[in-house]
C-alpha cells in the first residue's frame, strides 16, 4: 500500500490494496486481524492495480487515480459498484498518480506525468468525461521534476504542498515545494524547503499539522519523519 487517508468525520480510513484491486475502509480503532467495513472491489469498479487515493470527507467521496482516469465512488461505497464520476480522455492531458481535493474553492489538484511531462493539473472537483483542466503548473521554473509520493492541499490557504525527487533513488536536488491552486503555467514554488543539497534525500508523503503551523514529510531514504515549522504557510 502506497498511501493511507483517514476521514475525521466518520473516523474511519481508506487504503489502496493493489493486490486486490481493492479499495478497503477499516473503523478508526481497528487492531488486530479486523474485516474492512467496506470493500470496493470487481470488474464493475474498473479499479486496476490502484497504487494511491484521496478522500474527500466534506463531499463524502473517494478518488482512486488510475493514470490516464479519475473513478470517483461514494464515501459508503460496497462491492462491485460502478463509479458514480470518470475524469478521462485526452483534453484531461492526464497522467494521474496522486491527488488532493481543495474543500474550500471546490477543486480537484492531480499530479501526474501526461503528453507534456509532470504536472499539477486543476479541475473542477465535479469534473467528469473529456474536461479540460482549469490550470495548470509545471516547467523549468516550477521545478516539479519528479513527484516524491502523495501531497496535500491545504484548503484554508490554497496551498499545494509535495515533496520533489531529484533523479535517481537518492538526489541532492530533492525537496519539499508550496505552490498555490491559483497558480497557472511555469510558476516556481512559493516556497522550498530542502535543496540542493539539504535535508531530503529520498522525500515521500507529506502531513499538514494545522495547529502547531507545521509540515510533516517522510523520507524513504534516511528512513525518517521530518517535522518543519512553517507559520508562513498558516
Amino acid at each position: 500500500m502506497h498511501s493511507i487517508e483517514y476521514n475525521p468525520v466518520h473516523d474511519e480510513y481508506s487504503v489502496p490494496n493493489p493486490f486486490s484491486q481493492a479499495i478497503l475502509t477499516f473503523r478508526g480503532g481497528s487492531e488486530g486481524e479486523v474485516p474492512p467495513i467496506r470493500v470496493i472491489q470487481g470488474p464493475r469498479t474498473l479499479i486496476d492495480e490502484p497504487i494511491r487515493l484521496g478522500l474527500d470527507y466534506v463531499n463524502d467521496e473517494i478518488y482512486v487515480p488510475m493514470f490516464k482516469s479519475i473513478l470517483v465512488f461514494p464515501r459508503d461505497a460496497n462491492g462491485d459498484v460502478p463509479p458514480k464520476r470518470i475524469l478521462k480522455g485526452p483534453d484531461t492531458m492526464l497522467g494521474a498518480e496522486a491527488l488532493d481535493i481543495d474543500t474550500v474553492r471546490d477543486l480537484l489538484v492531480v499530479a501526474g506525468i501526461g503528453d507534456d511531462g509532470l504536472r499539477f493539473r486543476i479541475f473542477d472537483r465535479t469534473a467528469q468525461g473529456n474536461t479540460k483542466p482549469v490550470r495548470v503548473i509545471g516547467g523549468p521554473n516550477s521545478k516539479f521534476s519528479r513527484i516524491g509520493g502523495p501531497f496535500a492541499v491545504y484548503s484554508p490557504k490554497g496551498w499545494i504542498v509535495s515533496t520533489v525527487r531529484g533523479p535517481g533513488l537518492s538526489s541532492p536536488e530533492a525537496f519539499l515545494g508550496i505552490w498555490s491552486v491559483e497558480d497557472d503555467g511555469d510558476i516556481p514554488p512559493r516556497w522550498t524547503i530542502g535543496g540542493p543539497n539539504g535535508v531530503f534525500q529520498m522525500p515521500r508523503g507529506v502531513a499538514i499539522d494545522e495547529k502547531n503551523r507545521s509540515i510533516i514529510a517522510s523520507d524513504k531514504r534516511m528512513n525518517s519523519v521530518l517535522t518543519f515549522y512553517f507559520p508562513e504557510a498558516f
